[in-house]
């Protein structure tokens, strides 16, 4: 008896001690797994929701990771793609303050009713292409004939935790959508296989709804239910195990608590569980699960100190194989900060002048996006989509959410439970624990990159000539601004300049540090090469996984054909104009300022938001005997003292001063005669070409050029290189100038669009001018932003009449 009892014994404690190893296991495992492989996810913004032929595709992208701003990369890529995966344009952009953007120019003739963007980082390329953002763009075109899709309705159901099992009460969650993956109402019932009923169904939001039963062994279900056309149909239910578990969980007033029951009659493998609870990959809850003597057990997950987003649960069994997940939302409405939108001026009339005021509080930086459109021209589809349901919803999960914006609208216990229906109707999309488990984790190909990098390999000289080399080289943009760097070279000949930013092509001249004569440089061989990531592979095979683009309604449709055809018919963004009276085509008039712009500046330079001085027919500048004094009471904000070495400051912080764009002092402009002086620009705070925050704005003095500004560095090599995507500028005419008021009819559908509006403890408030079109009465508002702490804000306003 006594060898009976002790044998007994050591078999509980082996297995104890087995449970123990594998929970430790699975929880290293996890914290492994969250380290090695961060999770980046990317949120485009656009001006509006579709786009006709002719027109401009502004995008503001927020980079995030563990939704928060991401550390890892600091270049994002962005891909305009047509139905066959061909790339038709490439942006790549610097993230700045957890953002970027650019944008993309549709051609007038485009014939496709539907584009795709994709934009991604390197890091991201070494995951699940099902992880990079991917979405359908609407065009408008009144070249292209509507197909009418036939159409295909399906329900589809989910068991929750996953499986149904013989002998165990079950919630089983169903969704019904038609071909475009729009959500129908339905209703049905559940049958076994003699026809008898077991089950009613019926939705209650879009589509969805859930219901319970206890299915039997060794028998099969199936749903009766009708389409939108009256139409019956049949779909079987998934097949019922014999063996297995089911996982119950309820999530009510952020109360977190579940239910794990096993059959009556299990094996060894089920009688000990192990259950993990994480977000963002992070482990934020285990326990192990004693049911050798009981079916069920209930315990509560403590969620009152978790951070908003979706919680993944997963339950494993004894023999680590796991064999149920359920997904909840986790809202303490942590997730967003406050914006406040107002008018501070509101004109309707034919190009009136209209204010907007923006107010964000405290002193963190954040790092918003606007968007000021004609509201009769971009009515919002039914199948909303925003930075919150995208961050914090649909890009974790596995299929599509239909109108996923919806969710984050307000705080209800209605739409509670109307998420908890998304959670149970759609999976889990990151890593599978059965891939963790069996070590097949991605290889890491790609790592994240910073800004751009210069590599490159010298050939012909040996080893030992080469020990201790270093390069010069001088790199020259377009409008003549240039950066000197000195490369140091190893002895294999590769060297490299990291990171630098700059913008379009420009052209590097090289050659060896005191080489006389060139002798060196003359028989050696360069080979230069920028660092960007290739694309990935075409991506079709994940359209036919997207949700149509949202497209307008036939009212919105008619407008915006009758306006583009109008606006193609004069160019107004642009560059030529029809003149219909005369049949004859003039170019627009271009300003002092444009063509100083033109002449003189690239990249971070070209914007406008700050002034401009133009010394030309200027007599203060004839008069000023130095830069700084030029400078005084010019920029409201701006601080500038002349006595000793001067300084220029912007509310209180340090003001970057740059010489032909390439970083200087004021001790060295100040020295510098008025007369040599072409332009200077005054950038309001933030100016990101500075580095770092950019908290004191910038100057930039230009030079005069002289003839031979532009020709080749004499005696110097050179290769030409291509940086970030060239900068454009949204076009937002100034009707207080003659030249701009006398421009034709203004059929512009986004009045206003600026990705970078940066507030902090020296910027709180932001007020935004802009001009009214020919037509427009009432306007939309978008506003869309992260802060430094991952929290998001959107605010979404019409004004008019």
């Amino acid at each position: 008896m006594i060898r009976r009892i002790s044998s007994f014994l050591l078999s509980i404690l082996f297995l104890v001690t087995a449970q123990t190893t594998r929970a430790q296991r699975i929880d290293s495992m996890s914290i492994a797994v969250d380290s090695k492989f961060p999770q980046e996810k990317l949120y485009l913004q656009y001006d509006r929701p579709y786009y006709n032929p002719g027109e401009t595709i502004w995008f503001k992208a927020y980079l995030t990771a563990s939704n928060q701003p991401s550390p890892l990369s600091k270049t994002v890529y962005a891909e305009l793609i047509n139905d066959k995966g061909t790339i038709l344009q490439r942006k790549v952009m610097p993230v700045i303050e957890y953002g970027a953007a650019s944008s993309f120019d549709l051609p007038d003739t485009l014939k496709a009713t539907q584009l795709y963007i994709k934009a991604y980082t390197a890091w991201m390329l070494n995951f699940d292409s099902a992880l990079i953002y991917l979405k359908p763009i609407r065009i408008i075109n009144t070249a292209a004939k509507p197909v009418a899709a036939k159409p295909v309705y399906s329900v589809t159901f989910f068991p929750e935790g996953g499986d149904l099992v013989a002998g165990v009460a079950t919630n089983v969650a169903f969704k019904a959508t038609d071909q475009d993956a729009v959500p129908f109402n339905i209703s049905g019932t559940i049958t076994d296989s003699k026809g008898a009923k077991q089950a009613s169904f019926s939705s209650t939001h879009d589509g969805m709804g859930y219901f319970s039963f206890t299915p039997s062994g060794n028998e099969t279900y199936k749903a009766a239910w009708k389409d939108k056309k009256g139409v019956a149909h049949e779909t079987p239910l998934p097949k019922v195990k014999t063996q297995g578990a089911v996982l119950n969980v309820i999530n009510q007033n952020n109360q977190v608590r579940f239910t794990v029951e096993r059959p009556a009659e299990a094996g060894e493998e089920l009688r000990f569980f192990y259950i993990i609870a994480e977000m963002q990959q992070q482990l934020v809850y285990s326990a192990k699960l004693n049911l050798s003597s009981k079916n069920k057990v209930s315990a509560p997950i403590p969620a009152d100190s978790l951070a908003d987003g979706i919680m993944k649960i997963t339950l494993f069994n004894a023999v680590e194989v796991p064999v149920a997940e359920r997904i909840v939302f986790i809202n303490h409405n942590n997730y967003s900060f406050i914006t406040d939108l107002h008018t501070l001026e509101l004109n309707m009339d034919k190009r009136k002048k209209n204010s907007l005021q923006i107010d964000v509080g405290g002193d963190i930086t954040s790092n918003l996006s606007i968007s000021v459109t004609d509201e009769s021209l971009t009515t919002p589809p039914l199948n909303k989509e925003s930075i919150f349901s995208h961050l914090l919803l649909s890009s974790d999960l596995k299929g599509n959410v239909y109108n996923a914006a919806q969710y984050f609208s307000s705080d209800d216990d209605s739409v509670k439970a109307q998420l908890d229906l998304v959670m149970m109707t759609n999976g889990w999309r990151r890593f599978k624990w059965e891939d963790i488990l069996a070590d097949k984790l991605p290889p890491i190909t790609y790592l994240p990159e910073n800004n751009l990098s210069i590599s490159g390999t010298v050939f012909g000289p040996a080893k030992n000539v080469l020990k201790g080399k270093q390069l010069s080289a001088i790199m020259r943009s377009k409008n003549g601004g240039a950066d000197i760097f000195t490369i140091p070279v190893e002895q294999d000949g590769r060297f490299r300049i990291e990171p630098v930013i700059f913008f379009d092509t420009v052209k590097l001249y090289y050659q060896f540090n005191n080489d006389k004569d060139k002798k060196l440089t003359d028989i050696s061989s360069f080979t230069f090469n920028p660092s960007y990531s290739k694309s990935p592979k075409p991506t079709t095979n994940l359209f036919a996984s997207l949700s149509p683009a949202a497209a307008p309604d036939s009212i919105t449709i008619k407008k915006n054909k009758t306006i583009n055809r109008l606006a193609l018919e004069q160019f107004i963004e642009g560059n030529k104009v029809k003149d219909l009276a005369v049949v004859t085509v003039k170019a627009k008039v271009k300003t002092p300022e444009e063509k100083m712009n033109e002449e003189y500046t690239s990249g971070f330079f070209t914007g406008s938001d700050g002034y401009t001085f133009i010394t030309e027919n200027d007599p203060f500048a004839k008069s000023a005997m130095t830069i700084l004094d030029y400078l005084v009471s010019k920029a409201a904000g701006m601080q500038v003292s002349t006595s000793g070495e001067g300084s220029i400051t912007w509310r209180g912080s340090a003001t970057a001063v740059f010489l032909n764009e390439s970083p200087s002092d004021v001790s060295m402009i100040k020295s510098i005669s008025m007369n040599d002086v072409a332009m200077i620009k005054v950038f309001r705070p933030p100016f990101f070409g500075a580095g770092g925050s950019g908290a004191g704005g910038a100057v930039a003095v230009y030079l005069k050029k002289g003839g031979a500004s532009n020709d080749n560095v004499k005696g110097l090599d050179f290769t030409s290189i291509a940086g970030y995507s060239a900068i454009k500028e949204f076009y937002s005419p100034d009707y207080d100038k003659p030249l701009d008021f006398n421009n034709p009819d203004d059929f512009r559908i986004t009045l206003y669009w600026n990705p970078f509006l940066i507030f902090d403890k020296n910027t709180r408030r932001i007020k935004i001018p802009f001009f009214n079109t020919d037509n427009c009465k009432k306007i939309r508002v978008v506003i869309e932003g992260m802060n430094r702490l991952g929290q998001l804000t959107r605010e979404e306003k019409t004004f008019g009449n």
